[in-house]
């Protein structure tokens, strides 16, 4: 879904719709998956380093596997329910075979992963359903220990057998959790960018009523005056014509310099204007500003700077934006720029213009996720 804004300049740029930035989503999976892939081979080595009874090592391994498979499959969408049945009975077996002969600690992993699959996907009552099924592994294996002949250590076994189930159950469905609550995140800082460009565009509807509403004003009464007196009074009904007249071509100076945004534009107040936007976004702000003041320039750097925030809010998803501005140069680098190429801005496009008739030159540059807009002016065009 596309949704077309209207920016301040009356272009029509199009902002996807607000979604986890995927190079984020793409790093939190790949870590995770990392670490329980680590935490998985070394269950599997301790099991068969440490069992008594060599066959159960090899008969813990099919539940291993196949509920490592359930796992990767179910990370992102609801689990496969013949998988999940499929996992969760093969757990089930192994956790009576390894009981009955007390012979590897592995036996509830295979279990212990079905089970937090399942909880981490249920919408509710995710405490309660690990309360029971940590208690249903231990009275599975107590059973399973006492109907092997271990009775002297089925206390020892389901100590050990409720840690390690109940160890991958709350692990597998915290991590689900903080998979959600980044999603959260990601929303609310949505919602930031949609405010702060709303504010954007409320500033400029202002700043047109500022222009345009006296003006047009005035406007209606001198041309009242002169509709009643161009019978009467033509030399007086000339006059206020061109009043009219000289008071259009002003208001049309004025609203084109406030299209252009440049109409009173003050570096400094921009400045602060972006540091704000960005902050209520959740972005992280450095700015690295000289002694010197942009001079003759200062409105177009002022217009650089704006377009740029506009830009970065509603195009990209960084976590941080640095601002540098010296006398001749502007640059605004951010972080976010995402995997795909953005398509061409026309933002962008007619302020190249504008900087280069006034002597400059402004390009953009990207390195990886690495966005930065340079605006230049040489001394010499000073």
């Amino acid at each position: 879904m596309t949704r077309r804004d209207r920016s301040p300049h009356g272009e029509t740029d199009a902002a996807p719709a607000p979604e986890v930035p995927v190079p984020a989503r793409q790093t939190i999976r790949q870590r995770e998956i990392r670490s329980f892939a680590i935490s998985i081979v070394v269950m599997a080595g301790v099991g068969l380093v440490t069992t008594t009874v060599w066959w159960t090592a090899l008969v813990a391994i099919p539940s291993l596997a196949l509920s490592t498979a359930l796992l990767f499959r179910s990370w992102n969408r609801p689990p496969n329910p013949l998988l999940l049945a499929g996992s969760g009975l093969l757990g089930v077996a192994t956790l009576v075979v390894t009981s009955l002969t007390y012979s590897t600690l592995t036996g509830p992993a295979g279990l212990a992963i079905s089970a937090g699959v399942w909880i981490a996907h249920r919408p509710r009552g995710r405490l309660v359903l690990t309360l029971l099924t940590c208690l249903g592994i231990a009275v599975l294996a107590g059973a399973s220990a006492l109907l092997g002949g271990h009775s002297d250590d089925v206390y020892q076994l389901v100590v050990l057998m409720s840690i390690t189930g109940s160890v991958w159950i709350v692990a597998l469905v915290e991590s689900h959790s903080q998979n959600q609550l980044f999603d959260l995140l990601e929303r609310e800082k949505d919602n930031e960018r949609e405010l702060s460009i709303l504010r954007e565009r409320n500033r400029f509807a202002a700043d047109l009523h500022d222009i345009q509403g006296h003006t047009l004003h005035v406007i209606k009464l001198k041309a009242a005056v002169a509709a009643k007196l161009q019978h009467t009074d033509p030399e007086r009904t000339r006059q206020e014509l061109e009043v009219i007249q000289r008071l259009v071509a002003d208001t049309i100076g004025q609203a084109r310099q406030l299209a252009n945004s440049t109409h009173a534009l003050v570096f400094s107040t921009e400045l602060s204007n972006a540091v704000e936007l960005f902050r209520a976004a959740g972005i992280t702000t450095r700015v690295d500003r000289t002694d010197d003041d942009p001079g003759p320039h200062e409105a177009h750097f002022a217009l650089a700077l704006r377009e740029a925030t506009t830009n970065v809010l509603r195009h990209a998803r960084p976590g941080e934006v640095t601002i540098t501005s010296s006398a001749d140069t502007l640059s605004v680098r951010n972080d976010g720029a995402g995997i795909k190429d953005a398509a061409p801005l026309r933002g962008l496009a007619s302020l190249a213009d504008r900087v280069r008739a006034a002597g400059g030159a402004l390009t953009t540059d990207r390195d990886g996720d690495v966005h930065t807009l340079t605006v230049t002016f040489p001394t010499e065009a000073r």
